[in-house]
């Protein structure tokens, strides 16, 4: 039988958990609540190592800081309860098995890199848009972690100098898909401000108010995608997160650059647009790269 690994991807709702194989084939799935303290978390982690039995290692996709050579992860956003912790060590002392822990917006980047539609590309970002916005950078075909492992915190970016409240003057805070959902949803009168399905509804007939709302946000979208540009001059930008399985979000991106360049002539001349696409596998990436994280960590450590 084919080697399998388990893989598991902790986000602030649900963990997903899944087994793959070596080539990226996912054998079987699994989602539960992401439990709200730190003892029943790490108990959850256990849990679903122990219903994998057979598997050869284990590999992790978190939110917060990770040094991806030690495993140790400082959590953020809505796990910021569980401080930092040795995970790696956690696991591997558990389970007996070698553990790989990466930052989910670089497991999304790494899964595109090895079988997605960032493969074969020098110079490349993903950029998650969810309840805030994350990202990965690959230069000259590697993933970019920077020296204190906060490479592609894109959500971190000041993009209103002027506002009085430092998070709200954030890309991470003016830029959140989950927010402009509830703004459209609010607007128009929708039964459930959460329902992404009911809000693309009513934005794909392009009528206000939900036109206007949803162009703002793309607008915002191509503004971040300008600024990294500024800085790294990337041949591909690739927008994962949920809301990327919608065309007129990528085409609307795609319109919103353009139109940026097209006022200002210092950006036509000075800024390159990137292939602009949505990431291959959505929600599903982060297990995917979580695994091809530990693959090139078994390799490097070969060396």
């Amino acid at each position: 039988m084919a080697r399998q690994y388990l893989s598991i991807d902790v986000g602030g709702t649900a963990v997903k958990s899944a087994r793959i194989d070596h080539s990226g084939n996912i054998i079987a799935k699994k989602r539960t609540a992401t439990p709200r303290n730190r003892a029943a978390f790490l108990h959850l982690l256990t849990t679903i190592v122990d219903q994998q039995p057979g598997v050869v290692a284990i590999c992790l996709s978190v939110p917060g800081i990770v040094n991806p050579t030690t495993g140790v992860v400082k959590f953020t956003g809505a796990l910021a309860f569980m401080g930092q912790v040795s995970l790696a060590d956690y696991l591997c002392q558990y389970a007996g098995l070698p553990v790989y822990v990466g930052n989910d917006a670089n497991c999304a980047t790494l899964a595109e890199l090895w079988l997605g539609n960032l493969t074969g590309v020098a110079n490349g970002a993903v950029i998650t848009l969810g309840t805030s916005v994350g990202g990965g950078l690959v230069i000259n075909g590697q993933l970019v972690h920077g020296p204190h492992f906060r490479a592609g915190e894109l959500s971190a970016i000041i993009n209103n100098y002027d506002h009085t409240n430092s998070h709200q003057a954030t890309v991470g805070a003016s830029t959140s898909a989950v927010k402009m959902i509830t703004a459209v949803a609010q607007a128009c009168n929708l039964p459930n401000s959460t329902d992404g399905r009911q809000a693309f509804e009513v934005i794909n007939q392009r009528q206000s108010p939900a036109w206007p709302i949803f162009t703002a946000f793309c607008r915002r979208v191509a503004v971040l995608m300008v600024n990294v540009q500024a800085v790294v001059d990337l041949d591909r930008i690739l927008i994962g997160g949920g809301i990327s399985a919608q065309p007129i979000l990528i085409s609307e991106v795609r319109h919103q650059f353009r139109l940026l360049q097209e006022a200002d002539r210092r950006l036509m001349d000075d800024i390159q647009m990137p292939t602009i696409k949505a990431a291959r596998f959505g929600n599903g990436a982060n297990l995917l790269g979580a695994l091809y994280g530990l693959l090139l960590k078994i390799e490097e450590d070969k060396r």
